[in-house]
Parts: C-alpha cells; structure tokens; sequence
C-alpha cells in the first residue's frame, strides 16, 4: 500500500494540547498511586502558589460601609460595599434572622456566572437567615451582576495571564475578604469558623477559598466539579480562565483533586440530577473518589454527597440538606420547628433593591494594568537564555525533519516548492516556497489567515519577490503555516459552538494550563524551520497581525535578520491591556510575558532594524503617532496610516537595497 503522506489538518492542535494533557495527568495519577499522602499534599503547596501574592494584596482596609437595608419574610438585609483588593468595591448583601440581635454564625455565598439577585441566590440566603444563620452573598467579577465593566471573565480574564496570574484571584479575594468584614461586626459568630457554599462558579470559589483559607470550617461546592481530564480536555469544554490557572494542568490537578485536598475539612459536595453542565455521573466519579480519599485520611464521617431532582441550580432542597449538615458539623441543636423549603413560600426581591452601586474605576483589567506598570519598571533587554528557558526552546534538540520529498513546479520566474516540515511530534508544518536560483534575499512571512493569504491574486507576497515582472529583482518567499494557523486553523469542537466558547480560546487556556503556551510553540515550530531551510545572503522577517509577536520572538532569539516587518500587529502587551475592547485571538496572549519583559525591548533585542506598520491596540485599533512617539528609537521605527503601496514599497526597499 501507497505511504500515507502526513498533513496538516483541523484537529492537529487540539491533538497535541489533548495528547499532552492526557500525558500530564497519567503521570499525576501514577504519583498519586505510589503515595496518596504526597501526592495531595503537592497539590495544596502547588495550589496555592498560583496566587502569588494574593494575601499581600488583600491586606488593605475594607471602607466597609452599609448603603440600603430592608427585609423580607422571616429575614432582614444589608446591602455593603467593602473592598478586598485596593480600591476594588465587593457588591455584597447580608442576609439575617428578623428576630434577635445574634451573633449569628456566619455562611459566605459565593455567586457563580450569574448575579446575586438570581433565584439560585436569593432563595438560599432566605433560607439561610430564616433559619438563624448571617448568609453574605456577593457578586462576581463580570456577568450578570453590578461588576460587569473591566470584569470580563473571558476577555479581562485572559489578559490577567500577561502578569502571570490567575484571574481566580479576584473571585477568591472577595470570599477571604468576605470574612475579614463579617468578622468587624459584633452580630456574627466567629467562634465557629465560616462556612462556605456556592453553585456553579461559586462551587469552584468555595472549593479555592477553602483552600487558601483555614478560617472555612465547613464547604459545601454545589454543581461545579467535573473530571477536567474528561470534560475540558477531551470534550473541548469552553471552561473560563479562572478555572484554568497557568501550570494546573502541568501539575495534573484535576477537580477531584483539589476536592481531596480539602481533607480533613468538613466537607458537602452536591449536584443536580438534570444538571446539563457538570454531569451527575461525572459527580458521582468525584464524590466517590473524593470519599476514598477521606477514609484513608481516617475522616470518612466528614464528607458527604447529596444529589437532588434539579438541574443546574442550588435549589432550596440543597439549602435544606446543607443547613441540616453545618447544625451537625458545628454541633449546633436542630430547630424547634421544621422550616419550609416550598418555593412557592419565598418571593424574589426586586433586583434593583439589592444594588450596592460600586465603583466601576478599579476592576480586574485596571489591577491587572497596574501590576502590568510596576513589573515594567524592573525590565531589563531580555538575554537570549531568557528567552530559551522562557519559550522552552532547547538550541541542542533534534532538528526538525521534512517528512515528505518538497514538490517543485516552474512558476514564470521561481521554482515553486511545497514542504512539510514535522517541528515536533504531531506537528505538521506546511511551508510554500517561492524559490530563484539567483535571489540574495529571501521574504520569510507569517500569517495567521493562512501563508498565502497576502499571495493570492498576485497580492503583496508575489509583487514584492517580483514573481511576474520579467525587468525587476527577484527575491524568494518562504511562507509557514505555524501550528494552529492556516491549513492547521481548528474547526469548532461542539462545546465550543456557543458565545464565550471558541477555538482559539481552547488553544489558549489550555495551553497556559499545561504551562506551554501555544505562542511559545508557535515560536520554536518558526525557529525549526528556520534552522531547517537554507538562507540566502539578505533575509527579511515579515509578519502580520497576531504572528509579529512570534516573528519578535524569532528574531531576538536567532539574530539572523536583517530587518523585521510587523503589519498590523500588537505594539505591545502593555497596549492589550490599554482598551476596554479586547478585540484578539485568545491564544494572542503569553502568560507570565510581563514578568520578563515586553514586545519593544524584544524588539530591541532582535539585534535589526524593526518596522512596525500600523501598529495596533489592545481593540485592534491603530495606535496614534503621539502615542508612539517615546518608544520610537535607534532601530525601532514606527509607520502609521500605511496604505498598501507604502507597505510594498517598504518591502521591495528593503529586499533590494
């Protein structure tokens, strides 16, 4: 039989983030299997230190101050204002009994993507007060609830990984913070510890904060854990970035884990039997683990696993079953007359009644611009063993290969060739070179629309090589498509075919969730074909939208050309975070990058010559002249309202000085 030739294809990405999660979480399992004790106790210490400085950032005052109060049946409110991280305004509202001055023993309600004045909210916090306790539930960064604005979970959320950190901080933050106000006020019981519970996205800010903070005696995550291994791996599910902190899925840290992790702590873990987001046999894997876990740690009488009727909700059955459970973890005596948990029996509040009006300045993209500001501060010109370390790039491994004999073709004046270059296992990297025997120069291009997109039609590509044009210089053209662009674009997966799903949204959070981002990836497939291809005496770097920062990359790691060529692209990642609009790709982004350093030190760096054309913002707008003015110096230049003569002119001027 004829040999197969490989391809590049729409699922070569995905297959190798999937093929590498599996890896990661075959080699956890095995520690798991050889020491139980340790493997777990990795998982808190590893856990933890993707916050960083969390508990610096939260040591601020909280300017607590009560802004409206009213009450329902069987329950009074507060709505609250007080801060967690600088300046960040919690939107919070405290539910207690009607009757009685306390203390109160003390839940914290974490809300998920949702907002707080949402039945799966309300009704809980009802109950809870009713039934003598102080519920103080919150909303989350973005949503549905008052801190929308710079608070994206995708969008803002992502661009938190620039600083190398988490986005979960700020959902955290606030439930730590949370406790830190309950415990000013003289109404609330603190003798006990706290309590927490959520469902959804406040499940997984219950399972965290119980981890970051022992103060949580009790937790209680409500449909929110799934096999990630299963789901977000395998099934392509459209997770957020703060669930997907950069290296948990080097670590192999799936929900069970961290579940496990909370052993010994007293701990109800509940779902929905209709759930359609975590699968009730996906939970029954967890729960039964997670019961496994806490027998070995002789604590079997403090985990429990509730399933009810519902779906994806905390209904008022779950709040029954938890009150009934925290009376007995804390030892507290069973009410004298049983409680109702008929929905029909609680009335929603209106939601602007719990409004809190926080101030919308400081949110998640302005913190992250500041820590963004103070890292720029201590950057030096990134070195080039910065560079290798960072990109994981290793000058002593294998060169990459051309699995396939390249096909050639007479084309006027070139030799049209057509190679397939395998950068690494699985990656198959589809390269098209429009080659002349004479040429001193070569065009090497990137693009993510695809290597010849700016060829078609006799477009940029051909003219500047001089492709028909008998009386010009001739040039030649090498054009890659780098994993997960061009011929190797993914297709959606079907938990992708929603509004915050994606492809390159995949590609991004999972990639800094196996600490490898696919930007580094891009970076070492361009360097192996470029080690790989013969030069010629003059070789200009050309790349266009999100490709110039892996030309940048290229570049300051190679030394190797003459001149760089940027159009359209990113000016900076400090520019990404300058808009409100986050108008990229996901998988743009390069976590932790701002900690070392950022694209005009890079450029800097490259050793060359660097034109940026049009350089672009965070929205992908044009950035202004004015705007540019301070970075522009010694081989760093910038062109503004470049037409597409100009950039043709440009090009053939510098391929034929």
């Amino acid at each position: 039989m004829p040999e197969t030739k490989p391809v590049a294809d729409q699922h070569m990405l995905r297959r190798q983030l999937i093929a590498a999660g599996h890896e990661a979480f075959a080699a956890a399992q095995q520690h798991y299997q050889q020491d139980s004790e340790a493997r777990i106790q990795f998982v808190r210490e590893q856990f933890k230190s993707y916050y960083g400085d969390l508990a610096e950032s939260l040591s601020g005052p909280l300017n607590a101050r009560t802004v409206a109060q009213g009450s329902g049946d069987g329950y009074r409110y507060e709505n609250i204002l007080f801060e967690s991280h600088p300046g960040w305004e919690v939107s919070a509202t405290l539910y207690l009994p009607a009757e009685g001055l306390g203390p109160f023993p003390p839940i914290v309600v974490p809300v998920g993507h949702s907002g707080k004045h949402f039945q799966s909210y309300q009704f809980p916090c009802q109950y809870f007060a009713r039934s003598g306790f102080a519920a103080l539930v919150f909303d989350p960064p973005g949503v549905a609830g008052e801190k929308q604005q710079g608070n994206d979970h995708f969008d803002d959320g992502v661009r938190c990984y620039l600083t190398g950190d988490t986005s979960s901080r700020y959902f955290v933050g606030d439930a730590i913070s949370a406790m830190d106000y309950l415990a000013t006020r003289a109404d609330i019981d603190t003798s006990r510890g706290f309590a927490c519970t959520g469902v959804s996205g406040g499940g997984h800010t219950t399972v965290y904060a119980s981890l970051l903070d022992s103060r949580f005696t009790a937790a209680s995550p409500s449909c929110c854990l799934s096999p990630q291994q299963s789901l977000v791996i395998d099934r392509s599910y459209s997770s957020c970035p703060e669930t997907l902190m950069p290296g948990r899925f080097r670590d192999g840290i799936d929900d069970s884990d961290l579940l496990c992790a909370l052993a010994p702590l007293p701990t109800l873990f509940m779902a929905g039997q209709l759930d359609e987001v975590t699968r009730i046999e996906d939970s029954r894997i967890i729960a039964a683990r997670a019961r496994d876990h806490y027998a070995k740690c002789n604590a079997a009488e403090s985990f429990h696993f509730y399933e009810d009727q519902g779906g994806h909700a905390y209904s008022l059955d779950q709040s029954r079953v938890f009150i009934e459970w925290l009376r007995e973890c804390w030892h507290m005596p069973a009410p004298n007359t049983e409680l109702s948990s008929d929905p029909k029996d609680y009335k929603l509040l209106p939601a602007e009644s719990l409004h809190c009006h926080p101030n919308a300045d400081i949110n998640m993209l302005s913190l992250t611009t500041e820590r963004a500001t103070r890292l720029a501060a201590n950057h030096p010109p990134p070195t080039l063993e910065t560079l290798q370390a960072f990109l994981k790039l290793d000058p002593s491994s294998t060169a990459a290969t051309q699995s396939i004999p390249p096909s050639s073709q007479r084309t006027w004046f070139h030799d049209w060739t057509e190679r397939v270059i395998v950068t690494e296992t699985g990656i198959i990297i589809p390269v098209s070179g429009v080659e002349h025997a004479e040429a001193e120069s070569t065009l090497w291009h990137f693009n993510p629309e695809g290597r010849l997109k700016l060829a078609e039609q006799g477009g940029l590509l051909m003219e500047a090589i001089g492709h028909l044009d008998r009386q010009s210089p001739k040039a030649t053209l090498i054009a890659a498509d780098l994993r997960g662009w061009g011929d190797s674009t993914p297709k959606p997966a079907p938990f992708e075919c929603v509004s915050w799903g994606g492809p390159n949204r995949f590609a991004s959070y999972i990639s800094a969730a196996l600490d490898d981002p696919v930007v580094a990836a891009r970076v070492r497939d361009a360097w192996q074909i470029h080690r790989t291809l013969p030069h010629t005496k003059r070789n200009i770097l050309h790349a266009t939208e999100a490709a110039g920062p892996v030309a940048l990359h290229l570049a300051a790691i190679t030394r190797a050309f003459d001149v760089v060529v940027l159009h359209d692209a990113p000016a900076s990642y400090a520019d990404l975070l300058a808009t409100k609009e986050f108008n990229w790709p996901h998988d743009l982004i390069l976590p932790g990058v701002l900690k070392h350093y950022d694209l005009p030190l890079l450029a800097k760096a490259a050793g060359c010559p660097v034109h940026w054309l049009n350089p672009r913002d965070g929205a992908n707008q044009p950035i202004s002249r004015d705007a540019c003015a301070e970075r522009t110096a010694g081989t760093l230049h910038y062109h503004h309202n470049v037409s597409y003569d100009d950039h043709l002119t440009l090009i053939r001027e510098l391929l034929y000085p």
